[in-house]
Protein backbone atom coordinates (compact mmCIF):
# COMPACT_ATOMS: atom_id res chain seq x y z
CA UNK A 1 0.00 0.00 0.00
CA UNK A 2 1.38 3.76 -0.28
CA UNK A 3 0.60 6.85 1.27
CA UNK A 4 -1.25 9.37 -0.38
CA UNK A 5 -1.16 13.37 0.38
CA UNK A 6 -5.23 14.67 0.09
CA UNK A 7 -5.38 18.76 -0.24
CA UNK A 8 -9.27 19.30 -0.14
CA UNK A 9 -9.97 23.32 -0.62
CA UNK A 10 -13.37 23.80 0.70
CA UNK A 11 -15.94 26.92 -1.03
CA UNK A 12 -16.06 28.37 2.40
CA UNK A 13 -12.13 28.21 2.51
CA UNK A 14 -11.38 26.33 5.14
CA UNK A 15 -8.85 23.15 3.86
CA UNK A 16 -8.06 19.77 4.53
CA UNK A 17 -4.57 18.61 4.86
CA UNK A 18 -4.24 14.99 5.55
CA UNK A 19 -1.77 11.71 4.95
CA UNK A 20 -3.81 7.84 4.04
CA UNK A 21 -2.16 4.96 3.05
CA UNK A 22 -4.66 3.41 0.73
CA UNK A 23 -4.08 0.98 -2.61
CA UNK A 24 -4.68 3.90 -4.72
CA UNK A 25 -5.92 7.33 -4.85
CA UNK A 26 -10.19 6.05 -5.06
CA UNK A 27 -9.23 4.23 -1.83
CA UNK A 28 -7.76 7.04 -0.62
CA UNK A 29 -10.40 9.10 -0.74
CA UNK A 30 -12.84 6.79 0.26
CA UNK A 31 -11.16 6.10 3.57
CA UNK A 32 -10.51 9.84 4.37
CA UNK A 33 -14.45 10.49 3.70
CA UNK A 34 -15.15 7.59 6.51
CA UNK A 35 -13.41 8.94 8.93
CA UNK A 36 -15.80 11.06 12.14
CA UNK A 37 -12.95 13.66 12.28
CA UNK A 38 -13.75 14.46 8.30
CA UNK A 39 -17.62 14.10 8.39
CA UNK A 40 -17.79 16.53 11.36
CA UNK A 41 -15.59 19.04 9.55
CA UNK A 42 -16.63 18.98 6.47
CA UNK A 43 -20.53 19.47 7.73
CA UNK A 44 -22.58 21.17 5.18
CA UNK A 45 -19.55 22.76 3.19
CA UNK A 46 -19.18 22.35 -0.55
CA UNK A 47 -15.45 20.83 -1.95
CA UNK A 48 -14.14 23.54 -4.58
CA UNK A 49 -10.81 21.15 -5.41
CA UNK A 50 -9.26 17.91 -4.52
CA UNK A 51 -5.42 16.93 -5.27
CA UNK A 52 -4.50 13.47 -4.24
CA UNK A 53 -0.66 12.99 -5.20
CA UNK A 54 1.37 9.60 -3.75
CA UNK A 55 3.97 10.17 -1.59
CA UNK A 56 7.59 8.83 -3.02
CA UNK A 57 8.85 5.71 -1.17
CA UNK A 58 12.72 6.87 0.10
CA UNK A 59 14.44 3.75 0.01
CA UNK A 60 16.44 2.64 3.36
CA UNK A 61 19.73 3.90 3.09
CA UNK A 62 22.43 1.27 3.67
CA UNK A 63 24.84 3.75 5.17
CA UNK A 64 22.19 5.02 7.83
CA UNK A 65 22.53 1.41 10.05
CA UNK A 66 25.81 -0.23 11.46
CA UNK A 67 25.35 -3.68 12.71
CA UNK A 68 28.02 -5.11 14.49
CA UNK A 69 28.33 -8.00 17.80
CA UNK A 70 28.69 -7.37 21.38
CA UNK A 71 32.14 -8.54 22.66
CA UNK A 72 30.92 -9.28 26.12
CA UNK A 73 27.69 -10.80 24.99
CA UNK A 74 27.63 -14.42 23.32
CA UNK A 75 25.17 -13.95 20.59
CA UNK A 76 24.38 -10.43 20.94
CA UNK A 77 23.68 -8.22 18.48
CA UNK A 78 23.64 -4.27 18.36
CA UNK A 79 22.13 -2.32 14.79
CA UNK A 80 22.34 1.61 15.46
CA UNK A 81 20.42 3.69 13.18
CA UNK A 82 22.93 6.92 13.08
CA UNK A 83 20.70 9.41 11.77
CA UNK A 84 17.95 9.47 15.08
CA UNK A 85 20.38 8.07 16.76
CA UNK A 86 19.04 5.22 18.10
CA UNK A 87 20.90 1.36 18.79
CA UNK A 88 18.45 -1.45 19.68
CA UNK A 89 20.60 -4.58 21.07
CA UNK A 90 19.09 -8.40 20.43
CA UNK A 91 19.85 -11.75 20.77
CA UNK A 92 20.46 -13.96 17.71
CA UNK A 93 17.38 -15.17 16.21
CA UNK A 94 15.19 -13.67 19.27
CA UNK A 95 14.27 -10.31 18.25
CA UNK A 96 11.00 -9.49 18.78
CA UNK A 97 11.33 -10.78 22.85
CA UNK A 98 14.71 -8.94 23.81
CA UNK A 99 15.43 -6.51 21.57
CA UNK A 100 16.41 -3.29 24.00
CA UNK A 101 15.92 0.17 22.33
CA UNK A 102 18.21 3.25 23.75
CA UNK A 103 19.62 6.42 22.59
CA UNK A 104 23.15 6.97 21.23
CA UNK A 105 23.21 10.63 22.32
CA UNK A 106 20.80 12.75 24.19
CA UNK A 107 21.37 15.74 21.61
CA UNK A 108 18.07 14.61 19.33
CA UNK A 109 15.06 14.43 19.99
CA UNK A 110 12.22 12.06 18.48
CA UNK A 111 8.30 12.49 18.56
CA UNK A 112 6.67 9.29 18.61
CA UNK A 113 6.04 9.29 15.42
CA UNK A 114 9.84 9.83 14.53
CA UNK A 115 10.79 7.03 16.84
CA UNK A 116 8.45 4.72 15.70
CA UNK A 117 8.99 5.45 12.19
CA UNK A 118 12.78 4.74 12.95
CA UNK A 119 12.05 1.39 15.04
CA UNK A 120 9.93 0.39 12.20
CA UNK A 121 12.54 0.85 9.09
CA UNK A 122 15.59 -0.80 11.75
CA UNK A 123 13.59 -3.66 11.34
CA UNK A 124 12.99 -3.49 7.56
CA UNK A 125 16.90 -3.09 7.24
CA UNK A 126 17.31 -6.19 9.38
CA UNK A 127 14.57 -8.24 7.41
CA UNK A 128 16.34 -7.09 3.79
CA UNK A 129 19.92 -7.51 4.73
CA UNK A 130 20.53 -9.74 8.08
CA UNK A 131 17.41 -11.73 8.08
CA UNK A 132 19.24 -14.93 9.36
CA UNK A 133 19.84 -12.34 12.85
CA UNK A 134 16.61 -11.67 13.45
Amino acid sequence: MKTYKINIKLKNGNEIHSSVVARNQADAMRRLEKTPEFVDFIGDSEISSVSIDPVPIKPLDNERFAVTTIDNKPGWYVIADLDNLLRVEFKKGRYNETNSVSAISQGKELTALQAATALREIGEYLSINFKELI
